[in-house]
């Protein structure tokens, strides 16, 4: 089956394959870094799409948690080994806008 029939996403921001291949590469699969997970990463395939993976898990007798995708040397390697940092995903702020209320103070008033 295709790529685009296999894969799916996480809700981030998929890398856009055209961009990142040159001449050798061409019909060949090459992997980038997920933008904010060190376990995951993406695989362009021969057809440029995007395909989300995860790298395999870490036994708990050995400290658990996950591989990291090496960027350099294209595979799931132990975390000591990778140069990556967990970051949130990036969004605009959610704050509502501020109101400041102008107190108003009544003018004294004289009886007459």
């Amino acid at each position: 089956l295709p790529s685009t029939l296999c894969c799916r996403g996480d809700g981030s921001a998929e890398p856009l394959c055209e961009g990142f291949i040159n001449e050798e590469m061409a019909g060949q699969p090459f992997y980038l870094p997920h933008q904010n997970n060190c376990s995951r990463y993406w695989m362009c395939g021969a057809d440029l799409m995007p395909c989300l993976f995860e790298c395999p898990p870490i036994a708990e007798d050995v400290g658990g948690g996950s591989l990291y995708f090496n960027i350099d040397l294209q595979i799931c390697d132990w975390p000591f080994n990778v140069e990556c940092t967990m970051s949130a995903p990036t969004s605009a702020p959610t704050t509502p806008a501020s109101t400041t209320a102008t107190p108003t103070t009544a003018a004294p008033t004289t009886a007459a």
